[in-house]
């Protein structure tokens, strides 16, 4: 699996996600251990109940785990997988195989699985919710009417997609940021080539050495810059810059 962030995301997003799944299941636990004691605690009841507190609490560390390591972080979309048949295999809503499906997927697109043969594995990965939907409902002697739910759901979902979104296979769940063009500031090449080295996190003095100039050359540059933008100092033009997006 490819663990590049295509979207530069921090890991720390990934440590939140994972804790945030690791309480989800814990709690989940502590709220089946309640159920069951409260039916009274048969033995036939706790024979069954075993695997599943077993199942659910390694959930619990292997979310723990990949949030405590980034080089793990892919951990968390594959326990949401294989976490996906599970809630129709013991009569739950199927709507939960659904959200564990839908975070997974998430997951996956934030780590750069799709970043290579995005549709191919898109679909792929479809097809393996659609198969498991169908073959736990069968095992478990589900209805065929609770079987056929997600997967119509599913189906109409995708299908607005690809109508509202067309080719585009990425949603922005924030409002995009207004653009700001260089070019209706009079933002010669030299000046956004500092300005984007700047905005990018490089000091004047790596731009100075970068472009084998004086610190001052850097200096009386982005001066410029900063009249042109109305803005005092360096720190305001970041600031500004923060809330838009550059284009030339």
């Amino acid at each position: 699996m490819n663990k590049q962030r295509v979207d530069g995301l921090s890991p720390s997003i990934f440590r939140k996600t994972g804790l945030l799944l690791a309480c989800l299941a814990g709690a989940y636990l502590i709220l089946f251990l309640a159920a069951r004691l409260y039916k009274g605690g048969a033995s036939d009841s706790a024979s069954v109940s075993l695997p599943i507190i077993a199942a659910i609490g390694a959930c619990a560390i292997l979310f723990t785990v990949s949030a405590l390591r980034d080089s793990l972080n892919w951990l968390q979309p594959l326990v949401l997988l294989m976490m996906t048949p599970l809630p129709m295999r013991q009569h739950a809503s199927s709507m939960f195989s659904l959200g564990a499906f839908v975070a997974a997927e998430i997951l996956l697109y934030r780590l750069g699985f799709f970043e290579h043969r995005k549709l191919a594995k898109f679909l792929l990965s479809i097809a393996y919710f659609y198969l498991s939907e169908v073959l736990m409902g069968i095992t478990s002697g589900i209805s065929a009417v609770e079987i056929a739910l997600p997967i119509i759901f599913m189906t109409i979902f995708l299908g607005f997609l690809m109508i509202v979104y067309g080719d585009k296979w990425v949603i922005y769940l924030k409002e995009p940021k207004p653009l700001l063009s260089l070019s209706k500031h009079n933002i010669t090449k030299k000046e956004a080539e500092y300005l984007k080295a700047l905005l990018s996190g490089n000091t004047i003095k790596g731009i100075a050495i970068d472009d084998g100039v004086k610190e001052s050359t850097v200096r009386n540059t982005l001066a410029r810059v900063y009249k042109k933008f109305n803005v005092p100092d360096k720190s305001a033009l970041m600031a500004k810059c923060e809330n838009y997006s550059i284009i030339e």
